[in-house]
C-alpha cells in the first residue's frame, strides 16, 4: 500500500517538523507511539536464548526510533542518527557487543543518550532518497559522526551469521563487521518501520514458543490399502504423492506442545515435518492440513510457513489443535487432534482418487496420488469396506 511521502516521513520523525536546511538536534527521546519489528532479508529480528539478537526465531521484538538528528534534502531524500530502542522498555537500545572488529553480535543494554551524543556501540543511521516504502534503511554507524548517504557511506557492515536458515528458521545471529573502506552504502541494512505504523505493526505476543530441538531426517512411504484396483506400498514425494521413483526427503523435527497439554509418552513424540529441500534453500515450511476434512470433503497438505508458537492452555481448552504425532517403535505417522490436552479423533490417510472412487463422494480432486486426510466417526462403516493408508517416517538417522 502506498502512502504520501510527506506523511510517512512526519510517522517515522514524529512531532518534529520537517526541515530542508541544517541539521536538528532533538533530545534522543524516542517515539513510543511508532514502533515495530526491525527486519533483515525480510526476516524479523528477534531476542535469542543468550539475549543476542538473531534473524528470524520465535521471540520477534519491536522497537521504536530515538531520532537525534536528521536532515531533509529536497522533496525526498532523508538522512538521520539516532539510537533503537526496546518499544516496551525505553531503557533498553540495540547494542553492539564490541566496535572496530568483525562478527560483532548485538544485544539489548541500557540506553546512554548523552543528550544528543550518541554513544558509538549504539549508533545507528538511515538514508533514503525516499521512494514512498514502508520502511527506511538502517546502518549501524559505530564512532562515525557524519550522516549516511550514497557518498558517505557506514563504518560498518551489517550481515547474518549463515547464508541459509537453520533448522530452526533463523539465519543466525545479527553481526557487523567493521569496514572503514566502504565506497558506497552496503546492500545489507536493517529495515527500520515506518509508515505502516502503528496501525498494522504485529502487537506483542504472549503465545508460548514452540521449541522444536531433535530433528530426523527420512523418507515418508505409504501403504494403501483402501483400493482393490491399486495396493500401492512405497514412498512418497515432497507434494505427498505416491510415486515409487522418488528419493525426496523430510525432516521430522520433534517439537514441545507441553504448554497446550500435549505431552510426548515413550516412543510416541509430537512435532512437524519438512522437505528437506529447506537444507538447500532459504526456506522455513511445514507442511499443513488443507481444506475442512469434515463430512465427504477430504483435505490435502500444502506447504506453509513454520510457526514459532504453540497454544496456551486457555485457547488448547476451547480450540482443536491439530498435530502430528510420530511413533517412534513402529514409524507410523498419524495427524491427530486435541483438545484440552486430550487426544479427541484421528484423521485417516487415503489417496485422493481412491477416496472419490471407492467411497462415491463427488468433490473437487485437485491431486490423484495426492494423499489426503479426513475425519471419520468410528462407526463409519466405510472404514471397515476401505481400511485408510498407512503413512510411516524411516528415519536415515539421528541427531539431536
Amino acid at each position: 500500500m502506498a502512502f504520501p511521502r510527506a506523511l510517512l516521513l512526519s510517522a517515522l520523525l514524529g512531532s518534529a517538523a520537517l526541515t530542508t536546511a541544517a541539521p536538528v538536534a532533538s533530545t534522543c527521546q524516542p517515539e513510543l507511539r511508532q514502533w515495530g519489528q526491525l527486519t533483515f532479508n525480510d526476516t524479523a529480528l528477534s531476542l535469542g536464548d543468550d539475549g543476542d539478537f538473531v534473524i528470524g526465531g520465535a521471540n520477534p521484538i519491536n522497537f521504536a526510533v530515538a531520532i537525534c538528528s536528521y536532515d531533509n534534502y529536497g522533496k525526498y531524500e532523508v538522512q538521520g542518527q539516532g539510537y533503537l530502542v526496546n518499544a516496551t522498555d525505553a531503557t533498553q537500545c540495540l547494542t553492539a557487543s564490541a566496535l572496530d572488529e568483525e562478527n560483532a553480535s548485538f544485544s539489548f543494554q541500557p540506553c546512554t543518550y548523552n543528550g544528543g551524543d550518541i554513544s558509538a556501540t549504539q549508533a545507528f543511521a538511515y538514508y533514503s532518497d525516499y521512494d514512498g516504502g514502508n520502511t527506511l534503511p538502517g546502518y549501524f554507524n559505530g564512532e562515525n559522526s557524519k550522516a549516511v548517504n550514497s557518498t558517505q557511506p557506514p563504518l560498518y557492515t551489517l550481515k547474518s551469521q549463515y547464508n541459509r536458515l537453520t533448522f530452526d528458521g533463523t539465519l543466525g545471529k545479527l553481526l557487523v563487521d567493521y569496514t572503514p573502506n566502504l565506497t558506497t552504502v552496503p546492500a545489507t541494512s536493517l529495515a527500520l518501520p515506518l509508515g505502516n505504523l502503528p496501525v498494522t505493526a504485529p502487537a506483542p505476543t504472549d503465545d508460548p514458543a514452540l521449541n522444536c530441538a531433535s530433528h530426523l531426517i527420512g523418507q515418508l512411504n505409504f501403504n494403501n490399502q483402501t483400493s482393490s484396483s491399486n495396493q500401492y506400498n512405497g514412498p512418497l514425494n515432497a507434494r505427498w504423492e505416491a510415486d515409487a521413483s522418488t528419493s525426496d526427503k523430510f525432516v521430522f523435527e520433534q517439537c514441545d506442545y507441553s504448554p497446550a497439554g500435549i505431552k510426548a509418552e515413550g516412543d510416541v513424540v509430537y512435532g512437524r515435518l519438512r522437505p528437506s529441500t529447506e537444507l538447500l534453500h532459504s526456506k522455513f515450511q511445514c507442511y499443513a492440513l488443507e481444506g475442512a476434512g469434515l463430512g465427504p470433503w477430504i483435505m490435502g497438505l500444502q506447504l506453509q510457513t513454520c510457526g514459532y508458537a504453540t497454544a496456551d492452555a486457555q485457547e488448547a481448552a476451547t480450540s482443536n489443535l491439530d498435530v502430528i504425532q510420530y511413533n517412534t517403535s513402529d514409524n507410523s505417522i498419524h495427524w491427530v487432534t486435541f483438545l484440552n490436552g486430550t487426544q479427541v479423533s484421528e484423521y485417516s490417510a487415503y489417496t485422493q482418487l481412491d477416496y472419490d472412487s471407492e467411497y462415491g463422494v463427488t468433490q473437487h480432486v485437485w491431486d490423484e496420488l495426492g494423499i489426503g486426510y479426513i475425519q471419520l466417526s468410528p462407526d463409519n462403516a466405510n472404514l471397515t469396506k476401505y481400511p485408510p493408508g498407512k503413512v510411516s517416517f524411516v528415519p536415515e538417522h539421528r541427531s539431536s
